[in-house]
């Protein structure tokens, strides 16, 4: 480790405790740091914590995060080799930190600051009347959320402009899928008038099309091709972030060359919703005709897999975070394709899917990882998209970097509390260790029990 910077830290940390920082959260982190190869993790996250939780719950954190990292301890002396591993250690402790430090923060200081602009908006309560499930848990992202801020410690990124960017995108998206459930469409055409606006978010050069009916407006859908047309006070919500989306992505400096994936990405998110909700023999058949198309391209996984890679914003993220460097090579944007389509949005998709099957909802909605015969072959799948996302990462430019953002991706999943749900946890502690996944996994477990994530 990197000794002045983490006697930085003990430094912090120590002042820490002298200002009145909770004392037994910050002892539990140092205690944590002796058993842990990431020291300068736990310091920073120790500092970044203003409202600590309480006693007890700091108390069962200890004890689940002591025993995992004892093996992140063992598994780093077994497999020590001289200054590389360390240096590795140092670079994923950097990554984690910035990520926890000054990521996460920002996230929810821009998701407070959205909810107050908005309120400039009519029918404001409206949107909010439909309460999501993350608004319940200040301070808190949803892994889906997470893993495209990963995308913001990509160099030359702005994490600022990605973050507000990301959170407007599933904004949108989330209200349109709230306002769908409210009206029960299951339509294709409907819905796809529905998402126009999703399409629209992500493309500048085209016309702005929202359906404001969606935000409890009872007028029909609006255009807006000229900015001066609709003020600020007359704009509905959904308009105020597309509107976001657009100026984000219009002025990134390689905005033109990854257009055409990101609209690529979205039309495939679209296509599969459109489809998705039709009752469940149909869409079935809809999405099997709709996969064959592309199948032909991507031979080596399944209708179901494709499904779940088009299921995510991950490859749209990925694209914003390129176009922000300025002589990025289409050689190179290639390349990042290969890696967000399908390995690493498969990956990760099919992960939310295995570990959310057993809380979903509605009995009718797909979840990609049922149509696996067995626990066996969803594990054999995701540990085949997992090597498949390794080996298209080293093909990039900053293939360390690009590889810590996928495995710190897949992490998040990897730690969620239901992959230790019966025989899934055998399934989840396979891929973990088969994968090398164990610092990373360790680390999500960590934010979580930090109530950074959930």
């Amino acid at each position: 480790m990197n000794s002045g910077l983490d006697s930085s830290l003990n430094s912090d940390l120590d002042s820490s405790l002298n200002s009145g920082l909770n004392r037994r959260f910050a002892e539990t982190l140092q205690t944590l740091c002796k058993h842990i190869t990431f020291n300068s993790l736990c310091n920073w996250l120790c500092l970044i914590r203003s409202n600590p939780p309480p006693a007890e719950y700091i108390v069962s954190a200890e004890n689940k995060i002591y025993r995992e990292h004892l093996s992140v301890r063992q598994a780093v002396t077994d497999r020590r080799k001289g200054a590389g591993l360390m240096g590795k250690l140092t670079e994923a402790a950097a990554f984690y930190a910035k990520f926890a430090g000054k990521v996460l923060p920002e996230a929810y200081r821009q998701r407070n600051a959205a909810r107050e602009e908005l309120r400039q908006c009519p029918m404001a309560s409206a949107a909010r009347s439909g309460a999501t499930e993350e608004d319940t848990l200040p301070g808190r992202f949803d892994a889906k959320k997470a893993c495209c801020f990963l995308f913001s410690m990509c160099p030359g990124a702005d994490y600022k402009d990605l973050v507000s960017f990301m959170l407007s995108l599933h904004y949108i998206a989330e209200t349109l899928e709230m306002y769908r459930k409210k009206k029960d469409i299951r339509d294709e055409k409907e819905i796809r008038d529905l998402l126009v606006c999703l399409s629209a978010a992500v493309d500048p050069s085209r016309n702005l099309v929202c359906n404001v009916a969606a935000m409890g407006i009872d007028q029909p859908a609006v255009q807006l091709r000229n900015r001066s047309v609709m003020q600020l006070e007359n704009r509905p919500p959904l308009m105020c972030h597309a509107e976001r989306c657009r100026l984000k992505l219009a002025v990134l400096p390689s905005h033109m060359h990854v257009s055409a994936k990101i609209k690529k990405y979205m039309q495939m998110y679209i296509d599969l919703q459109s489809y998705r909700h039709y009752p469940p023999v149909i869409s079935r058949e809809m999405l099997k005709t709709w996969s064959s198309n592309h199948l032909r391209r991507f031979r080596e996984i399944s209708c179901w897999e494709l499904c779940a890679a088009a299921d995510t914003f991950l490859g749209i993220a990925a694209m914003y975070a390129a176009a922000s460097i300025p002589d990025i090579t289409d050689e190179e944007v290639h390349l990042l394709d290969e890696v967000c389509f399908p390995w690493l949005s498969g990956f990760c998709s099919m992960l939310d899917a295995l570990v959310s099957a057993r809380t979903s909802h509605d009995p009718e909605e797909l979840n990609f990882s049922s149509f696996y015969k067995n626990l066996k072959e969803c594990e054999e799948r995701l540990i085949f998209f997992a090597e498949k996302t390794d080996a298209a990462c080293r093909k990039l430019k900053d293939s360390s970097l690009y590889l810590l953002i996928t495995r710190a991706a897949a992490g998040l999943y990897l730690s969620d509390p239901e992959a230790t749900f019966g025989m899934l946890r055998l399934t989840v502690s396979n891929i973990i260790r088969k994968t090398s996944l164990r610092l990373h996994s360790n680390a999500g477990l960590l934010l979580r029990n930090l109530r950074l994530i959930y």
